[in-house]
């Protein structure tokens, strides 16, 4: 194991905590859908190189809410982080944005930063949502490590900066989807996909 690289194994051990209670994938916080979801698939010996490199990486998450029967699209948002590690004070700065909010921090220890960038923490999707008893839902989430598409870039800076409002349109979620269909502006250094487990709307918390 090279030094300063700690083992995929281990790294899901000490990110995820062995005894700690999980929140539930999916929740409803009065009309919004919230989503809580680990993405492990992230925890990677590449990825981690990629943190550490001392360039900003910059990671786009697609988040999309799906229905049983037919795996129906109910939902979209969008999430983007730059992350910079700084080789001389040997920590991450992370600037993460959802549509009308953005965060910044600065992290000392990888772990921590996979709690922000390698998971969905209470993630709201826009609008207001009223699921179903009889169906099931589920999130899909992609992930791209340094899309190579500036037109990609630049439309999803602008859909970010809209109002909640903005959101309520009803061409929103289809051009949010039609970013990530058209083969044009494709392609990134690293793609990774999760999904959640299916949860009943009578069992939603």
């Amino acid at each position: 194991m090279k030094p300063g690289v700690l083992a995929p194994f281990l790294l899901v051990f000490l990110w995820t905590g062995a005894s700690q209670a999980q929140p539930a994938p999916l929740r409803m916080d009065g009309r919004q859908m919230v989503a809580n979801l680990k993405l492990s698939a992230m925890i990677t010996p590449a990825f981690e190189r990629k943190m550490r490199s001392g360039l900003t990486q910059r990671i786009l998450y697609r988040v999309l809410l799906r229905e049983d029967p037919g795996g129906r699209v109910v939902a979209a948002a969008l999430r983007y982080c730059n992350v910079t590690f700084d080789l001389w004070e040997e920590n991450w700065s992370v600037e993460c944005a959802v549509q009308g909010s953005v965060r910044s921090l600065v992290v000392a220890r990888y772990p921590q930063l996979l709690i922000h960038v390698a998971a969905l923490q209470d993630f709201r999707f826009p609008g207001v949502f009223q699921p179903s008893a009889g169906r099931r839902y589920w999130v899909e989430v992609e992930i791209q490590v340094n899309p190579i598409s500036r037109q990609l870039l630049d439309k999803v800076k602008m859909w970010l900066r809209q109002s909640e409002r903005g959101s309520q349109f009803s061409g929103y979620m289809g051009s949010v989807l039609s970013l990530f269909v058209d083969k044009s502006i494709s392609g990134a250094d690293m793609v990774f996909r999760v999904e959640s487990k299916k949860v009943w709307g009578r069992e939603l918390p």
